[in-house]
Protein backbone atom coordinates (compact mmCIF):
# COMPACT_ATOMS: atom_id res chain seq x y z
CA UNK A 1 0.00 0.00 0.00
CA UNK A 2 1.73 3.70 -1.16
CA UNK A 3 -0.81 6.28 0.43
CA UNK A 4 -1.39 9.43 -1.30
CA UNK A 5 0.61 12.58 0.41
CA UNK A 6 -2.53 14.91 -0.36
CA UNK A 7 -4.52 12.06 0.98
CA UNK A 8 -2.28 11.80 3.90
CA UNK A 9 -2.04 15.64 4.28
CA UNK A 10 -6.06 15.75 4.06
CA UNK A 11 -6.39 13.20 7.20
CA UNK A 12 -4.07 15.24 9.36
CA UNK A 13 -6.01 18.65 8.86
CA UNK A 14 -9.35 17.12 9.18
CA UNK A 15 -8.04 15.70 12.68
CA UNK A 16 -6.56 19.41 13.69
CA UNK A 17 -9.24 21.45 12.79
CA UNK A 18 -12.17 19.03 13.59
CA UNK A 19 -14.41 19.07 10.33
CA UNK A 20 -14.32 18.51 7.03
CA UNK A 21 -15.73 22.57 6.76
CA UNK A 22 -12.81 24.20 8.75
CA UNK A 23 -10.14 21.40 7.03
CA UNK A 24 -11.59 22.46 3.68
CA UNK A 25 -11.33 26.54 4.27
CA UNK A 26 -7.84 25.81 5.07
CA UNK A 27 -6.45 23.34 2.40
CA UNK A 28 -8.27 25.74 -0.13
CA UNK A 29 -10.57 22.70 -1.50
CA UNK A 30 -14.21 22.09 -1.70
CA UNK A 31 -15.33 20.07 0.93
CA UNK A 32 -17.05 17.28 -1.54
CA UNK A 33 -13.43 16.56 -2.56
CA UNK A 34 -12.34 16.82 1.10
CA UNK A 35 -14.52 13.85 2.00
CA UNK A 36 -13.81 11.83 -0.92
CA UNK A 37 -9.54 12.10 -0.11
CA UNK A 38 -11.20 10.83 3.49
CA UNK A 39 -12.74 8.15 2.07
CA UNK A 40 -10.26 7.41 -0.39
CA UNK A 41 -7.48 7.08 2.43
CA UNK A 42 -10.03 4.96 4.50
CA UNK A 43 -10.69 2.69 1.24
CA UNK A 44 -6.72 2.06 0.85
CA UNK A 45 -5.37 1.11 4.82
CA UNK A 46 -8.67 -0.48 5.54
CA UNK A 47 -9.36 1.15 8.47
CA UNK A 48 -12.50 4.29 9.85
CA UNK A 49 -10.44 6.84 10.42
CA UNK A 50 -13.05 9.19 12.34
CA UNK A 51 -16.44 9.18 13.86
CA UNK A 52 -18.80 11.60 13.97
CA UNK A 53 -19.89 13.19 17.11
CA UNK A 54 -22.33 16.16 18.51
CA UNK A 55 -18.97 18.31 17.82
CA UNK A 56 -17.66 17.46 14.75
CA UNK A 57 -15.22 14.42 13.49
CA UNK A 58 -13.09 12.90 15.98
CA UNK A 59 -10.44 10.28 15.13
CA UNK A 60 -10.91 6.64 16.00
CA UNK A 61 -8.17 4.40 17.66
CA UNK A 62 -6.88 3.57 14.20
CA UNK A 63 -6.82 7.04 13.18
CA UNK A 64 -5.18 8.47 16.34
CA UNK A 65 -2.35 5.51 16.07
CA UNK A 66 -1.26 7.01 12.61
CA UNK A 67 -1.66 10.85 13.57
CA UNK A 68 2.02 10.93 14.28
CA UNK A 69 2.93 9.13 11.10
CA UNK A 70 1.23 12.02 9.20
CA UNK A 71 2.73 14.92 11.48
CA UNK A 72 6.37 13.54 10.18
CA UNK A 73 5.51 13.26 6.89
CA UNK A 74 4.06 16.66 6.67
CA UNK A 75 7.80 17.77 8.68
CA UNK A 76 9.47 15.97 6.06
CA UNK A 77 7.02 17.73 3.21
CA UNK A 78 7.89 21.36 4.42
CA UNK A 79 11.72 20.67 5.02
CA UNK A 80 11.33 19.69 1.30
CA UNK A 81 9.53 22.52 0.19
CA UNK A 82 11.84 25.03 2.31
CA UNK A 83 15.64 23.22 0.86
CA UNK A 84 14.17 23.17 -2.85
CA UNK A 85 12.99 26.85 -3.07
CA UNK A 86 16.62 27.45 -0.95
CA UNK A 87 17.94 25.99 -4.17
CA UNK A 88 16.91 28.51 -6.86
CA UNK A 89 18.80 30.82 -8.60
CA UNK A 90 16.04 32.66 -10.56
CA UNK A 91 15.64 36.32 -9.86
CA UNK A 92 12.06 36.02 -10.71
CA UNK A 93 9.22 34.23 -8.99
CA UNK A 94 7.54 34.41 -5.79
CA UNK A 95 8.33 35.75 -2.76
CA UNK A 96 6.06 36.02 0.97
CA UNK A 97 6.73 38.53 3.04
CA UNK A 98 5.15 38.25 6.31
CA UNK A 99 4.74 42.40 8.46
CA UNK A 100 2.47 43.70 10.91
CA UNK A 101 0.10 46.96 10.24
CA UNK A 102 1.97 49.98 10.61
CA UNK A 103 5.17 48.27 8.96
CA UNK A 104 2.90 47.03 6.26
CA UNK A 105 0.86 49.62 5.42
CA UNK A 106 3.75 52.47 6.59
CA UNK A 107 7.24 51.30 6.18
CA UNK A 108 7.33 48.48 3.36
CA UNK A 109 5.44 49.93 0.66
CA UNK A 110 8.00 52.56 -0.82
CA UNK A 111 11.09 49.97 -0.36
CA UNK A 112 9.02 47.33 -2.26
CA UNK A 113 8.47 50.40 -5.08
CA UNK A 114 12.00 50.49 -4.81
CA UNK A 115 12.56 46.45 -5.27
CA UNK A 116 10.85 46.14 -7.67
CA UNK A 117 12.25 48.83 -10.01
CA UNK A 118 15.47 46.80 -9.86
CA UNK A 119 13.71 43.66 -10.24
CA UNK A 120 10.36 43.60 -11.97
CA UNK A 121 10.09 39.71 -12.47
CA UNK A 122 10.48 39.48 -8.57
CA UNK A 123 6.71 39.39 -7.45
CA UNK A 124 5.99 40.29 -3.73
CA UNK A 125 2.70 38.43 -1.82
CA UNK A 126 2.26 40.80 1.46
CA UNK A 127 0.76 39.46 4.12
CA UNK A 128 -0.67 41.85 6.76
CA UNK A 129 -1.26 40.36 10.51
CA UNK A 130 -0.18 41.23 13.83
CA UNK A 131 0.51 37.47 14.44
CA UNK A 132 3.26 35.75 14.03
CA UNK A 133 3.40 33.84 10.79
CA UNK A 134 5.16 30.40 10.43
CA UNK A 135 8.69 30.76 8.54
CA UNK A 136 9.17 26.83 8.96
CA UNK A 137 5.65 25.83 7.25
CA UNK A 138 5.98 28.00 4.38
CA UNK A 139 3.63 30.94 5.94
CA UNK A 140 5.87 33.43 4.21
CA UNK A 141 9.57 33.44 2.98
CA UNK A 142 10.35 36.38 4.79
CA UNK A 143 9.42 38.47 8.46
CA UNK A 144 9.98 42.17 9.44
CA UNK A 145 9.06 41.14 13.50
CA UNK A 146 9.01 44.13 16.92
CA UNK A 147 10.94 41.14 18.40
CA UNK A 148 13.85 39.26 18.74
CA UNK A 149 13.59 35.83 17.02
CA UNK A 150 14.56 32.55 18.78
CA UNK A 151 14.56 29.57 16.68
CA UNK A 152 17.79 28.53 15.94
CA UNK A 153 16.95 27.62 12.33
CA UNK A 154 16.31 31.33 11.59
CA UNK A 155 18.62 33.69 9.65
CA UNK A 156 18.13 37.47 11.65
CA UNK A 157 19.09 40.65 11.22
CA UNK A 158 18.53 43.41 13.69
CA UNK A 159 17.62 46.61 11.77
CA UNK A 160 17.30 49.86 14.14
CA UNK A 161 15.17 50.19 16.86
CA UNK A 162 11.70 51.93 16.27
CA UNK A 163 11.08 55.13 19.05
CA UNK A 164 7.98 55.05 20.38
CA UNK A 165 6.05 57.89 22.36
CA UNK A 166 2.01 59.23 23.47
CA UNK A 167 0.47 61.42 21.42
CA UNK A 168 -2.69 63.10 21.06
CA UNK A 169 -4.61 65.62 19.11
CA UNK A 170 -3.42 69.15 19.81
CA UNK A 171 -7.38 69.92 19.85
CA UNK A 172 -7.66 67.09 22.87
CA UNK A 173 -4.94 68.91 24.92
CA UNK A 174 -6.16 72.01 24.24
CA UNK A 175 -9.59 70.57 25.58
CA UNK A 176 -8.43 68.15 28.34
CA UNK A 177 -5.08 69.06 29.21
CA UNK A 178 -2.07 66.71 29.66
CA UNK A 179 -1.77 63.98 32.10
CA UNK A 180 0.82 64.85 34.41
CA UNK A 181 0.66 61.89 36.18
CA UNK A 182 -0.64 57.83 36.18
CA UNK A 183 -3.53 59.09 38.40
CA UNK A 184 -4.49 62.07 36.09
CA UNK A 185 -3.70 59.67 32.78
CA UNK A 186 -6.03 57.24 33.81
CA UNK A 187 -8.80 59.98 33.43
CA UNK A 188 -8.32 60.45 30.25
CA UNK A 189 -9.45 58.44 27.03
CA UNK A 190 -7.04 56.11 26.66
CA UNK A 191 -6.72 54.39 23.32
CA UNK A 192 -5.72 50.56 23.17
CA UNK A 193 -6.22 47.24 22.39
CA UNK A 194 -9.12 44.73 22.83
CA UNK A 195 -8.53 41.33 23.39
CA UNK A 196 -4.61 41.75 22.69
CA UNK A 197 -2.62 41.79 25.62
CA UNK A 198 0.49 43.12 23.83
CA UNK A 199 0.42 46.73 25.57
CA UNK A 200 -1.20 45.34 28.91
CA UNK A 201 2.03 42.97 29.11
CA UNK A 202 4.89 45.36 28.15
CA UNK A 203 3.58 47.97 30.35
CA UNK A 204 3.58 45.46 33.44
CA UNK A 205 7.27 44.69 32.66
CA UNK A 206 7.76 48.78 33.29
CA UNK A 207 5.81 48.60 36.55
CA UNK A 208 2.55 49.96 35.07
CA UNK A 209 -0.27 48.12 36.03
CA UNK A 210 -3.05 48.51 32.90
CA UNK A 211 -6.21 46.01 32.39
CA UNK A 212 -8.24 46.42 29.44
CA UNK A 213 -10.59 48.39 31.26
CA UNK A 214 -8.32 51.65 31.52
CA UNK A 215 -8.80 52.00 27.67
CA UNK A 216 -12.13 54.05 26.98
CA UNK A 217 -11.47 53.18 23.30
CA UNK A 218 -10.37 49.69 22.44
CA UNK A 219 -9.13 47.88 18.89
CA UNK A 220 -6.63 45.51 17.93
CA UNK A 221 -6.20 47.04 14.73
CA UNK A 222 -3.56 49.50 14.95
CA UNK A 223 -4.84 51.70 12.13
CA UNK A 224 -7.88 52.30 13.58
CA UNK A 225 -6.32 52.90 16.52
CA UNK A 226 -3.67 55.57 14.40
CA UNK A 227 -7.24 57.01 12.99
CA UNK A 228 -8.91 58.01 16.57
CA UNK A 229 -6.34 59.56 17.72
CA UNK A 230 -6.12 61.63 14.49
CA UNK A 231 -9.56 62.31 14.39
CA UNK A 232 -8.92 63.72 18.59
CA UNK A 233 -10.20 60.38 20.02
CA UNK A 234 -7.63 60.26 22.74
CA UNK A 235 -4.43 59.50 23.71
CA UNK A 236 -2.13 56.60 22.23
CA UNK A 237 1.23 54.85 21.85
CA UNK A 238 3.03 54.84 18.64
CA UNK A 239 5.95 55.30 16.18
CA UNK A 240 7.55 58.62 17.21
CA UNK A 241 8.95 58.93 14.06
CA UNK A 242 5.23 58.44 12.36
CA UNK A 243 3.75 61.34 14.55
CA UNK A 244 6.01 63.61 13.56
CA UNK A 245 4.61 63.65 10.21
CA UNK A 246 1.02 64.43 11.28
CA UNK A 247 1.11 67.50 12.34
CA UNK A 248 -2.31 67.42 14.26
CA UNK A 249 -0.35 65.65 16.65
CA UNK A 250 1.27 66.16 19.75
CA UNK A 251 3.88 64.68 22.09
CA UNK A 252 2.53 64.13 25.47
CA UNK A 253 3.77 62.58 28.48
CA UNK A 254 7.18 63.12 27.75
CA UNK A 255 7.68 61.85 31.92
CA UNK A 256 6.90 58.51 30.28
CA UNK A 257 10.37 57.21 28.38
CA UNK A 258 8.65 54.19 26.54
CA UNK A 259 11.08 51.48 25.26
CA UNK A 260 11.79 51.06 21.41
CA UNK A 261 10.40 48.63 19.41
CA UNK A 262 13.13 46.28 18.29
CA UNK A 263 13.14 45.69 14.60
CA UNK A 264 14.23 42.34 12.76
CA UNK A 265 14.56 40.71 9.24
CA UNK A 266 14.14 37.60 8.80
CA UNK A 267 14.10 33.64 6.89
CA UNK A 268 14.38 30.49 7.48
CA UNK A 269 17.98 29.04 6.97
CA UNK A 270 16.66 26.50 4.40
CA UNK A 271 15.80 29.13 2.19
CA UNK A 272 18.42 32.04 2.45
CA UNK A 273 20.09 30.70 -0.52
CA UNK A 274 17.44 31.07 -2.74
CA UNK A 275 18.24 34.43 -5.22
CA UNK A 276 15.16 36.11 -4.83
CA UNK A 277 15.04 36.01 -1.28
CA UNK A 278 18.56 36.60 -0.84
CA UNK A 279 18.62 39.66 -2.85
CA UNK A 280 15.08 40.98 -1.30
CA UNK A 281 16.89 40.24 2.64
CA UNK A 282 19.78 42.22 1.41
CA UNK A 283 17.95 45.13 -0.23
CA UNK A 284 15.61 45.19 2.80
CA UNK A 285 18.48 44.89 5.07
CA UNK A 286 20.22 48.12 3.61
CA UNK A 287 16.88 49.77 3.40
CA UNK A 288 15.79 49.86 6.90
CA UNK A 289 19.24 50.23 8.39
CA UNK A 290 19.61 54.16 8.40
CA UNK A 291 16.54 55.14 8.94
CA UNK A 292 13.49 53.16 8.39
CA UNK A 293 11.09 56.11 7.85
CA UNK A 294 13.62 57.65 4.79
CA UNK A 295 10.41 58.31 2.89
CA UNK A 296 7.83 60.04 4.67
CA UNK A 297 5.32 61.30 1.90
CA UNK A 298 2.98 57.74 2.12
CA UNK A 299 1.84 58.19 5.87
Amino acid sequence: MNSNWSLINSFLVVSEQGSLSAAARQLGVSQPTLSRNIQSLEVSTGLNLFKRTTQGLELTVEGSKLIDAARQMNSASELFDRQASGLSTELEGDVRISVNEIVGIYLLPPAIAAFREMHPGVHIDIVISNQVSSLSKRDADIALRMFRPEQPDLVVRRLPDLPLGFYAHRDYVQRYGEPSSMEVFNEHTVIGFDESLEFINAAAEFGYKLSRDDFSLRSDNLLAQISLCRSGAGIMAMHSEMAKQWTELVPVMKWIELPPLEFWLVCHSDVQYNSRIRELMHFLGEWFKSDPYKIKGNM
